[in-house]
């Protein structure tokens, strides 16, 4: 398609907006068809893909998928040599092509005039299809054959007509046949939809018309993404994330994401080598999983400068061995992992890019914490108020507090990164149709990671059994140890994930009474939190379980937040007036700052973190604290002013401007550490042993300069690590 003619500018831009046109249209098909809570909730997606299975068009939806849809559908073509209009393919098999059993894919291959021109693809999180527990997240499962049923590549559809025998064994492999078979034939008709607009643009402008446009925009997008790394620097950038999980003991046991980047020209390349081998529980992720969530990535962070399609994955390759916990095979279980060890390595590659854009004056505004730390399952089964058999997965968990940039807050409640166009359910339908009752969805202060920009707030919600004898239910997360969603540059941690529960007799009595429960903490009778991995617990009436999320980091120092804001955070509840003395040295009275309090404040957090400072390992020699940045320097993000030299790197603290040292090493060799709990750096925030947080400072000026998670094998790989015989010429 290289040689093939270019379309013209005007015809080029017309097609190209009919497809997303068309593709939106295909995605509010799914929608309008199905009456799956879940999907109704945005946790699906729809794209159309070239005859090659490459993206062209993504729906805004649930983003992994979309591209294990890629992989789906070259997979189908590997294995079928007879493909025919109107055949449709179904897959959801994760070591394949999915992130787990329950993102079943629909793949249609559309033909014009006898000749395959493109393919349609779509996905939805089912309800249930079977497994040991409702809902097919199976937590605690030991291997994949406890949980749901896994399906290879097939032709649900051939040549028009339905495979009733497939279609019925799954159907009878779900505990919610009806809502699984009516997303089914939502599938289907939004395949009818799309390519029957796809016919009509294809009678209008010609199916190489169309062909061509698909192919041209991505490689548009893939000459422009490659054009944009070769405005980076070259070199190695490393990030280290983590995913804790109950161990058999009731330890912690942690999971090791490593991440290498390597950027060279116009190329990147990210190695998982070196993470943590799968696990025979929760936790793991498939290499499809991986893949997929590295794509989401690319289009989440490069997407709103350069159109989303495959362009922006041409230049990316994934690395990593088999039968690591981001590479699981079979037979560990994946099903609870699905936004587990790939959400984690998502995290760790997301460090990586922050780190590498964080060098340009340009691109460092694209450089955010993680995006998503953790899932938060809350999945519930039994009978429910009409004596039926039922599964539902709440999805509130998407609530979440989106991470702080270098120019702005992160959103409250912003929601999730992987569902850029997401949103969260219906209280009155979850009510209606599930036997649970609301007692709060809230949004919770003190949730964001604190920071020159803070990390967003988000959501805490209360469930409790309504016209039922009992709710069975499934939780499962990480992010209750340790915080997932770091900050960047100095920025603190958002806060730790936990699952809370309470038995209040003749609770709704009480609640006709007026009385009113704010906090399950306040019963300490019965108060408890639950393990992050639960299974088949049982709830009875009286019984309230609180799902409590993580949420996202801080950018930049807290105690550089302009004042006025931090009053405003205060005034609005976002912020506590305690919590915003303590971390961001703002002492708010009668609804203003106090200006001479504050001052005494903030300079007594910084003779505080002073005093706590193990001294850096090396110190510049006393006749150099007058050197000064040279021409050539160039700022990292908050922290750091950088010079290469000919024996290493002269670096200087970014808020004092002094200089911390030379080094050929890690950069944090040069700066003080203050080792602490997790506590320290926010109300919600936990580091429970085997983890603790280590913070960076100038020991000069005091200033935050980054805050690590690390556990006792933390691999203390150097942040970045630049080809300096380029830098002058790349950072230029």
């Amino acid at each position: 398609m290289a040689n093939a003619r270019k379309i013209d500018p005007i015809t080029f831009e017309v097609v190209r907006h009919r497809l997303w046109s068309i593709n939106q249209e295909g995605s509010q098909t799914v929608i309008h068809v199905s009456g799956s809570p879940v999907v109704h909730a945005t946790d699906y997606n729809f794209g159309i893909y070239t005859r090659e299975g490459e993206m062209a068009v993504i729906g805004i939806y649930l983003l992994v998928p979309i591209y294990t849809g890629a992989m789906a559908i070259r997979e189908s073509i590997s294995r079928w040599s007879v493909i025919e209009p109107g055949d449709v393919f179904i897959i959801n098999d994760p070591y394949l092509a999915a992130e787990h059993q329950n993102d079943v894919q629909f793949c249609a291959p559309f033909f014009y005039k006898g000749e395959l021109v493109a393919w349609t693809g779509c996905m939805a999180h089912q309800v249930d299809l079977g497994g040991s527990d409702p809902g097919s997240w199976c937590p605690t499962a030991t291997d994949v054959y406890q949980e749901g049923l896994r399906i290879p590549p097939g032709k649900i559809v051939s040549a028009g007509k339905v495979n009733q025998e497939l279609w019925d064994i799954i159907i009878a492999n779900s505990r919610m046949p009806f809502t699984v078979s009516n997303d089914f034939t939502a599938f289907l008709a939004a395949h009818r939809v799309a390519q029957e607009r796809l016919t009509e643009l294809c009678d209008k402008y010609g199916a190489d018309t169309v062909t061509q446009v698909m192919q041209q925009s991505i490689e548009d997008s893939e000459r422009k993404f490659r054009s944009l790394l070769m405005e980076l620097p070259d070199g190695e950038f490393y990030h280290e994330s983590y995913l804790d999980r109950p161990a058999a003991d009731n330890s912690t046991e942690v999971l090791a994401i490593r991440c290498k980047m390597t950027k060279s020209q116009d190329r990147l390349v990210f190695d998982f080598n070196g993470s943590s081998p799968q696990v025979t529980g929760y936790g793991n992720a498939t290499r499809a999983g991986t893949v997929g969530a590295v794509a989401t990535l690319m289009l989440c962070v490069f997407g709103s400068s350069i159109s989303w399609n495959h362009g922006l994955m041409r230049p990316v390759e994934v690395i990593a061995d088999d039968r690591l916990c981001v590479t699981a095979t079979l037979p560990a279980p994946v099903s609870g992992g699905a936004a587990g060890a790939n959400w984690v390595a998502m995290n760790a590659a997301a460090g990586c890019l922050s780190k590498m854009l964080s060098f340009h004056e340009t691109y460092a505004q694209y450089a955010f914490g993680p995006g998503d730390g953790s899932w938060q399952l809350a999945q519930f089964g039994g009978l429910n108020q009409y004596g039926e058999p039922y599964a539902a997965m709440y999805l509130d968990s998407l609530l979440w507090g989106g991470p702080a940039f270098a120019f702005r807050d992160g959103v409250d409640s912003g929601g999730a990164m992987v569902i850029l166009g997401g949103g969260t359910q219906d209280v009155e339908q979850q009510e209606v149709m599930q036997p649970l009752m609301y007692l709060w969805r809230r949004e919770v202060p003190n949730s964001g990671g604190a920071g020159r920009h803070r990390g967003g707030n988000g959501i805490e919600f209360a469930l409790t059994p309504i016209d039922t004898d009992e709710v069975i239910g499934t939780l499962a997360t990480h992010g209750v140890a340790l915080p997932n969603r770091t900050g960047i540059f100095g920025g603190y941690p958002g806060s730790c994930a936990r699952y809370e529960v309470a038995r209040v007799p003749n609770l709704f009595e009480k609640l006709a009474q007026g009385k009113v429960i704010h906090r399950l903490a306040d019963l300490s009778e019965s108060y408890r939190v639950l393990p992050s991995v639960t299974s088949n617990y049982r709830f009875y009436p009286g019984d309230i379980v609180n799902t409590v999320l993580q949420n996202g980091g801080g950018y930049g120092d807290p105690l550089d937040r302009p004042v006025d804001r931090v009053v405003r955070d205060v005034l609005t509840g976002a912020v506590t007036s305690d919590w915003a003395a303590r971390v961001y040295g703002v002492i708010v009275a009668g609804g203003a700052a106090d200006a001479a309090a504050t001052e005494r404040q903030r300079q007594e957090i910084r003779r505080q973190r002073l005093a706590a400072m193990i001294p850096p390992k090396v110190r510049p020699n006393p006749g150099s604290v007058n050197i000064k940045p040279g021409p050539d320097a160039r700022s990292w993000g908050d922290s750091l002013i950088v010079e290469w030299k000919a024996n290493g790197i002269d670096l200087f603290c970014l808020h004092c401007k002094t200089f911390l040292g030379t080094t050929r090493a890690d950069w944090k060799d040069v700066v003080g550490i203050i080792r602490s709990a997790g506590n320290q750096f926010g109300p919600l925030v936990v580091a429970d042993n085997p983890v603790w947080m280590e913070q960076y400072i100038c020991p000069h000026c005091a200033a935050s300069l980054w805050v690590d998670v690390i556990t006792s094998d933390f691999a203390g790989l150097s942040d970045f690590s630049l080809q300096t015989s380029e830098v002058s010429q790349v950072l230029s």
